[in-house]
């Protein structure tokens, strides 16, 4: 922007009367060169000395410190927001930030009429919650809320690059940065307010639309059940913001974020999408296992033995890899026995700790079952103890990586369908894993058939695993429901990506959950129909091996939805996360 020289008249100052279509022409170029809440704002910190610029920003912060049940808190005047991002680039260049790291936003909210539009633009930052998500959630303690101040602060040497902080945090606050491994976030410049001095967004605002104010806790508590931070934001219930917005005008009653009904898909988080699978898969082999071999008769005891150490090995296998996938989704993976600091308050810690209990008990039920079959082993009695604890861990486990996504209170990670989703990929991927051990041992043990195998269970397990893919398939289907809803919800955003975006993965997933989980089982079922003389033992493992393997395939695709089409509410002109 041009700054104004002593001859260009002001914006107060009454252009010439117009006589010509020169002088219009004339005018309207003087016109441009008018201050704008920039340029004035720049103009007085050239005319001003350093003594006199600092107190520019006196009726900008409070006086004195929060006293007892106060915090400081940020204030944003609606009115006086221009839009100008300001804000953002002070905050950028102080904090030494990455191209694409803002710690602050601006958006805008729109609405009105024809005839009469609004727009209204918005500046948002960390809202230093008085119960913060991110706090509570942080598997290794990287956040703290300072008594005295209020302020939520991000220790970025304690943190280990989980990023599960982004995904409990409603306001879109905190950001990962790639090439630290850590994820940072806005502390209101506490040092520079520790000296009286202001933020720097604070500092930068040319129309002074943001401030930092003290509040009383019990208030803002109090307010939080009443009203909304912003139009389509996220509820303030859950986390407590203590940002306040003001305006003296009356906003129409159908503002909108600007971006409100754009649909992107989120962040698909990959070293997740196989953790879960693979644990899940596990979990559902030892759960198998526990069905057929423990607590049924279908073996003889030295057939059983036979077949249980090749099972039990594959399904800890899997566990293993399943863990060791989630290392990957770590900006600092060598800091991970941290992860259990928050094991008070996080469910990731939980999940974590549930997950080595589950990984050590499976192991010492591997441990026996070898030795077992060794002819070395303990009693049958602790053998049988030690499986009903591992499949028992197993569970406890799964139930935490269900609340650790629940816990986040995205309206497409609720309970009940959160729950049933991966206890059904236990089940969907633990069925053929088991069957195809038993063929396998069949084929490498005297005294034990593929057809024995087949007729004993087999069936069975085909039927069940027909059944449970079916289920789940319909379960997932039954989100395109919200597309027939008036509201531009978040679960029909995520309809929308199912059919839109996001279509030849959802496709995909039908197709691999349709011919590996209902048409080859069918095909297995038809096969083993017939005589047993008939059996074609190389036939019935090639299709198993197919089942498990376009299970899997499509197991993978189902949890790859789970993240990318996870739409939640955010604050205006924030990133999806």
């Amino acid at each position: 922007m041009q700054l104004q020289s002593p001859e260009t008249p002001t914006q107060n100052e009454t252009l010439p009367a117009l006589t010509t279509p020169l002088d219009l022409v004339a005018a309207l170029l003087q016109e441009q060169q008018s201050l704008s809440a920039v340029d004035r704002f720049a103009q007085s910190h050239a005319r001003a000395g350093t003594a006199a610029q600092s107190n520019t920003y006196r009726d900008l912060i409070p006086a004195t410190a929060p006293a007892s049940g106060q915090q400081y808190a940020f204030e944003v005047d609606l009115d006086a927001c221009s839009g100008c991002k300001a804000c953002v680039t002070a905050c950028h260049a102080l904090n030494g930030l990455e191209d694409d790291e803002l710690w602050r936003n601006v958006g805008q909210l729109i609405g009105g009429s024809n005839e009469l539009p609004v727009i209204q633009h918005v500046t948002t930052a960390c809202h230093h919650c008085i119960e913060p998500a991110c706090l509570s959630g942080c598997p290794v303690g990287a956040y703290e809320k300072d008594v005295d101040t209020g302020i939520v602060r991000h220790l970025d040497d304690q943190c280990i690059g989980c990023q599960y902080c982004v995904l409990k945090c409603p306001y879109d606050v905190p950001v990962y940065s790639r090439a630290k491994g850590i994820v940072r976030k806005c502390d209101m410049c506490s040092q520079r307010l520790a000296v009286g001095e202001a933020p720097a967004c604070v500092q930068a605002c040319p129309s002074r639309a943001i401030k930092i104010r003290t509040v009383d806790v019990a208030a803002v508590l109090d307010e939080c059940e009443a009203s909304a931070l912003l139009p389509a934001s996220p509820e303030p219930g859950y986390t407590v913001p203590t940002t306040t917005y003001t305006t003296k005008r009356s906003l129409p009653r159908n503002l909108l974020p600007a971006d409100y009904y754009s649909v992107g898909r989120a962040h698909s988080h990959l070293p997740l999408v196989f953790m879960l699978v693979l644990t899940q898969m596990s979990v559902g082999a030892f759960l198998v296992e526990q069905l057929i071999f423990s607590y049924s008769s279908l073996f003889r005891e030295e057939i059983a033995r036979s077949i249980r150490p090749l099972h039990l090995c594959a399904a800890l296998l899997l566990g293993m890899l399943g863990l060791a996938a989630s290392v990957f989704h770590l900006g600092r993976p060598l800091y991970a026995f941290r992860a259990v600091l928050g094991l008070r308050t996080s469910w990731l810690s939980r999940e974590i700790v549930a997950f080595g209990i589950f990984a050590a008990v499976s192991s010492l039920y591997v441990a026996a079952a070898c030795l077992d079959y060794a002819g070395a082993g303990i009693s049958d009695f602790w053998q049988a103890v030690l499986g009903t604890c591992a499949s028992a861990a197993g569970l406890l486990a799964v139930f935490c990586s269900v609340m650790v996504y629940v816990d986040t209170r995205r309206p497409c990670w609720t309970l009940i369908p959160t729950a049933a989703k991966f206890l059904l990929t236990c089940l969907i991927l633990g069925i053929p894993t088991a069957l195809l051990v038993s063929l396998m041992a069949a084929a490498l043990t005297d005294g034990l058939t593929s057809s024995t195998v087949m007729t004993q269970y087999g069936r069975d397990l085909c039927w069940a695993l027909v059944a449970l893919v079916t289920t789940k398939l319909l379960l997932e289907l039954s989100l395109l429901a919200h597309l027939r809803r008036r509201q531009h919800t978040p679960q029909k955003r995520s309809a929308m990506l199912m059919i839109g975006e996001l279509s030849m993965t959802a496709m995909r997933r039908l197709f691999f959950g349709i011919v590996g989980g209902v048409i080859l089982p069918v095909v297995l079922l038809a096969e083993t129909a017939i005589t047993a003389e008939s059996y074609q033992p190389l036939f019935i493992g090639i299709i198993t091996l197919l089942v498990l393997g376009l299970s899997i395939v499509g197991e993978l695709h189902e949890r790859y939805l789970f993240f990318a089409a996870s739409v939640a509410p955010k604050m205006p002109g924030s990133a999806a996360t």
